[in-house]
């Protein structure tokens, strides 16, 4: 069976950035008007109040302190709080296709390949900006690859999910080297008009090359990938193709986007670690043998409990960097982000353990090691 690795990543970020108490003062300013358009109702009992926001509430909730976004302008407008992204004409570049390519150019020039050595392309992501064509067709037309090409989500895991994938693919000979790419354009997703949830995500592209082992140096061996789902709705995103329909009954339907955040913290960090040490068992890893491991930045709380009971020993910056204070949540690509930021420095032999946890609940876990 051939062995299978990861020759490189790449990641990019927008350069526009929202601080936290840009983002709080534009918050406020709608709640601010929206309370008091509709003091009537909410003295009456029959609305609520919307609650204000903070930077310290911000912080301390999360550990965010920035984040980088597509388009900024649309987001702090309280009159649409989403960005501004005009449409473009079936002929052009889409705009994920296009955010996906910006990783996925540095991945390939640090691998020293071009689009023709690819026989793979997964787009993992939390969504994807249309049902069909796959965004992947598009990708691996504009780059030139061959073979196969698909989507596929599962939120926050889904690089993971992907990398399981492509693991599974190469080792059983059904492809030499597949790219995986998470263009996470989160912002469109948010609702930045709800206090829960209005400072979480940033946007981020992000990418790996997985290959067969050739005997080449250099890259990461794959040790062991593993994936498990458990149910909730806890986190959850409703946008999809059935909503037009439905506001066809209800033109006031709106697709919901929401989080029980005390529910998923308390599932998430009681699975996620059990998951990535199931991984480490079945490859006979120990906590001891792992010196970092790189996690999916949901908040700092999650980053903090997960990686210490992954490694049996408190989180530190060298054990478990976060990246959270400089872009937020971005889904999926922050595990590769963080793993590209936070692994030259490991020396030839070392292990390191990803692990990435979200809506599903699902969680993926990749073990590798340095090669020479």
């Amino acid at each position: 069976m051939q062995n299978s690795l990861i020759r490189s990543t790449g990641y990019w970020v927008p350069p526009n950035v929202i601080t936290n108490d840009e983002l709080v003062a534009s918050y406020n300013a709608y709640a601010t008007r929206f309370n008091s358009r509709h003091a009537d109702a909410i003295a009456a009992g029959e609305a609520e109040a919307v609650p204000l926001s903070s930077s310290e509430f911000i912080r301390n909730a999360s550990g965010i302190e920035r984040r980088h976004v597509y388009e900024k302008t649309g987001i702090l407008d309280i009159d649409s709080m989403v960005p501004r992204i005009p449409p473009r004409p079936v002929e052009a570049v889409s705009v994920q296709a296009e955010f996906a390519l910006k990783s996925v150019q540095i991945a390939l020039d640090k691998a020293g390949y071009d689009g023709s050595d690819i026989d793979g392309v997964i787009v993992a992501s939390s969504a994807q900006q249309r049902n069909f064509p796959a965004v992947s067709c598009e990708i691996q037309e504009a780059i030139g690859a061959s073979g196969f090409a698909f989507d596929m989500t599962m939120a926050c895991a889904a690089a993971l999910y992907g990398l399981n994938l492509a693991n599974g693919l190469i080792r059983s000979g059904q492809a030499k080297r597949i790219l995986i790419c998470s263009p996470e354009l989160m912002t469109c997703i948010n609702v930045h008009s709800r206090r829960e949830v209005h400072f979480i995500f940033g946007d981020a592209s992000a990418a790996m090359i997985v290959e067969a082992d050739d005997g080449r140096p250099g890259g990461w061996d794959v040790l062991g990938t593993h994936t498990e789902n458990k149910w909730s709705s806890a986190l959850r995103s409703d946008y999809g193709f059935i909503n037009i329909a439905e506001q066809s009954v209800d033109p006031a339907f709106a697709p919901h986007l929401d989080q029980d955040g005390h529910k998923v913290f308390k599932d998430v960090v009681g699975f996620a670690p059990k998951v990535a040490r199931r991984m480490m068992q079945q490859i006979d890893l120990t906590p001891n043998d792992v010196r970092r491991t790189w996690l999916h930045q949901a908040n700092i709380r999650m980053v903090d409990m997960i990686a210490k009971r992954i490694l049996e020993r408190d989180r530190t910056n060298e054990n478990a960097p976060s990246i959270l204070h400089e872009y937020g949540n971005t889904s999926s690509s922050s595990v590769v982000m963080n793993f590209d930021m936070h692994s030259d420095d490991m020396a030839v032999g070392e292990t390191g353990v990803m692990c990435a946890f979200g809506a599903g609940y699902g969680v993926g876990a990749a073990a590798v090691r340095k090669r020479a």
